[in-house]
């Protein structure tokens, strides 16, 4: 009877540091999770607009296949002058330059889809860790009640 009135004073810091450490490493956990979530929708919204700009390069493409038909057209069999002909050598330029805009921020979009990838996976990363602690913290304190009741 006197060694039930007996309080270990081992278990009983032990209770009390998990009982300080557990809303600390839930809150922890949750702060993980939320940014995990937050990395998963940036990455989704970024594949989104890459899909946007691809749809916008083919388009681009389509009109610029059409108005070089038209201007074609037009001209087909026609004299020109010199300065026709560098208005219309412009016209490419400028619709190649597009094209070749379009391109780099496809390529832009792309470089930054796989870092945002890498950072969506540390978070991953963080948010497993700190769901381990969470966990590991709640079996420490389920074998300190197991060994209290013996």
């Amino acid at each position: 009877m006197e060694e039930e009135l007996e309080i270990d004073p081992q278990h009983l810091a032990m209770e009390q540091v998990i009982g300080v450490l557990t809303p600390l490493r839930q809150h922890r956990q949750a702060s993980a999770e939320r940014a995990q979530r937050k990395a998963q929708q940036a990455l989704e919204d970024m594949q989104v607009h890459l899909h946007e700009t691809r749809e916008a390069l083919s388009q681009e493409r389509a009109n610029q296949r059409e108005r070089r038909q038209v201007l074609s057209d037009a001209n087909l069999n026609k004299r020109m002058s010199l300065n026709e002909l560098d208005r219309w050598h412009e016209r490419e330029n400028r619709m190649l330059d597009r094209l070749a805009y379009i391109r780099q921020d496809i390529e832009q979009q792309r470089l930054g889809i796989d870092d945002q990838q890498q950072r969506l996976q540390q978070a991953k990363d963080a948010a497993k860790a700190s769901q381990r602690a969470v966990e590991k913290l709640a079996c420490l304190a389920e074998a300190l009640d197991e060994r209290a009741s013996q």
